[in-house]
């Protein structure tokens, strides 16, 4: 859902084992970087604040993790069900891992300004390697395809049950906002 179409506040979702729900726009929200003729962004875009209640939760789908030069993080399990209603989000759900792209960011650089090495598609990310000028580097993904399916998995299984029920969001999320960093902290 790259125009933020079908979800919004109040969507529920499955959040580390258990119901969640959108309750926000998240940390630098940035729903109007720049785009792809399919609609897919070419960096950091919408991000989402989540809800949920912890004691649903499972250590199957949360995990804490340490990144170097970066510090602890939580790695979660998200999943959420989109309905297709139409043939616009069929064309969206189409979209292969080779037209999507991401930047290649140096995030071992202690600033907020890091510089990119260009752009490449996720098909080429998942390959294992790709080219950084003229040197061939290893990559990894931070998201587990075996687990996202496995939660893709357990969702269907929860609708098919009915225990897991499709929400209209109650607010649409901000798709007009900028990202505005804060380069200093004022004195008040």
């Amino acid at each position: 859902d790259p125009d933020l179409q079908a979800i919004g506040i109040g969507t529920r979702i499955f959040l580390g084992g258990g119901i969640g729900y959108i309750a926000w726009e998240g940390t630098q929200h940035f729903p109007m970087q720049k785009r792809l003729p399919n609609r897919t962004p070419i960096g950091p875009a919408a991000t989402l604040a989540l809800i949920g209640d912890a004691k649903q939760m499972d250590c199957r789908w949360v995990r804490g993790c340490y990144f170097k030069n970066y510090g602890p993080s939580l790695m979660l399990g998200v999943g959420l069900a989109l309905p297709v209603i139409n043939e616009e989000v069929v064309a969206k759900c189409a979209v292969e891992d080779k037209e999507i792209v991401a930047p290649i960011v140096d995030f071992a650089i202690p600033r907020r300004v890091r510089p990119t090495f260009g752009l490449v598609t996720y098909a080429q990310l998942k390959s294992g390697r790709i080219t950084i000028e003229g040197k061939t580097v290893r990559t990894a993904p931070l998201a587990s395809m075996f687990i996202s399916r496995q939660i893709t998995i357990e969702l269907k299984q929860w609708i098919e049950a009915g225990t897991f029920t499709l929400t209209e969001p109650v607010a649409p999320l901000p798709t007009e906002r900028s990202f505005l960093p804060q380069d200093r902290w004022m004195e008040l």
